[in-house]
């Protein structure tokens, strides 16, 4: 059987190495932020867009608590996405806990 196979790829892809990406290289993370900040410096609202499936592991506290310290006169408003793929009523709860911090809209793509 192994002479019909010997085409056959027998490494398993899945354990190999993945390349590492550029944007991940020593440095790359500061300068990504440092470009958000200045998107941030420029807008007046800012839209944090959030998973309903799991919307504070979504949340980006890093950037909500510049925004409180930092840039008070901005605007921060929630966009929940994705809430067809959850119940009517976890939305529901979801809009109206992040309502309480922030304006906050459900987002129904289809």
């Amino acid at each position: 059987t192994d002479e019909k196979d010997r085409d056959r790829v027998k490494e398993d892809p899945d354990n190999w190495d993945a390349p590492r990406e550029y944007i991940f290289g020593a440095g790359q993370s500061k300068r990504i932020w440092n470009e958000l900040y200045k998107v941030i410096d420029s807008s007046d609202v800012v839209i944090q867009v959030l998973d309903a499936r799991d919307p504070m592991g979504t949340r980006s506290q890093t950037i909500e608590n510049y925004i409180k310290k930092e840039k008070a006169h901005k605007h921060l408003l929630f966009v929940l996405n994705k809430v067809d793929l959850v119940p009517t009523w976890v939305t529901q709860k979801w809009v109206a806990m992040l309502s309480q911090e922030h304006p906050t809209i459900a987002f129904h793509a289809s």
